[in-house]
């Protein structure tokens, strides 16, 4: 599993591991995190643990876990933080329980942080081999876009026929990026633009 990191923020890209989440007939959203398995690999491919600590924290995701860092409480986590970035990418408020649930799991893990300070800058690690340090990362990630991003850059990509949903942060110098990905659905909706055109000179 190797999913295109698009959101451009780790909690965007977190939400993304479900697609699409637009669906339409034909096109059901995917579960890309079927497990704790893939979940850890997923932190994996996105820098957030080292390759050599799964194994470790493969038990304290199963939900066997006494912790609350369990793989069905950082599902749990990430379709709130979905929740919570699309009624902004829609200019709608966030549901209160969405925001509530964000801020208790960061406030949680944050007793297993410790701030590193450094020349240029402080800031928050979850040091260790413990299941803080996979879920951690990402809820401080929504926190800090909640806290410091410009909420008209939260984007929702609308996707080729609807069909997409998957959330990013606008970083363009004009703030216009439309898509997830051009290499996705921006390709999509050019092939089929150029395919309608197209048909209509035929006609």
């Amino acid at each position: 599993m190797a999913l295109e990191r698009v959101g451009g923020r780790l909690c965007l890209d977190f939400a993304n591991t479900v697609g699409p989440r637009y669906s339409r007939p034909g096109k059901e959203p995917e579960e890309f995190l079927q497990n704790s398995g893939d979940f850890l690999r997923w932190c994996v491919e996105s820098s957030i643990i080292a390759p050599g600590s799964v194994t470790a924290l493969e038990r304290d995701v199963t939900g066997d876990s006494a912790g609350h860092v369990t793989y069905p409480y950082c599902i749990e986590i990430r379709e709130a933080i979905y929740r919570v970035f699309s009624a902004i990418a829609a200019s709608r408020e966030p549901h209160p329980g969405d925001v509530s649930a964000i801020l208790a799991s960061h406030a949680a893990l944050l007793n297993d942080a410790v701030l590193r300070v450094e020349p240029d800058r402080a800031r928050l690690t979850w040091p260790g081999i413990t299941a803080g340090a996979t879920l951690g990362p990402i809820v401080l990630s929504a926190v800090d876009l909640l806290r410091q991003g410009s909420f008209d850059r939260i984007r929702q990509c609308p996707g080729h026929e609807g069909s997409c949903g998957w959330l990013f942060y606008d970083n363009s110098k004009n703030n216009s990026r439309r898509w997830c990905s051009m290499s996705i659905c921006g390709a999509h909706y050019k092939s089929h633009r150029q395919n309608a055109r197209k048909s209509a000179a035929k006609v």
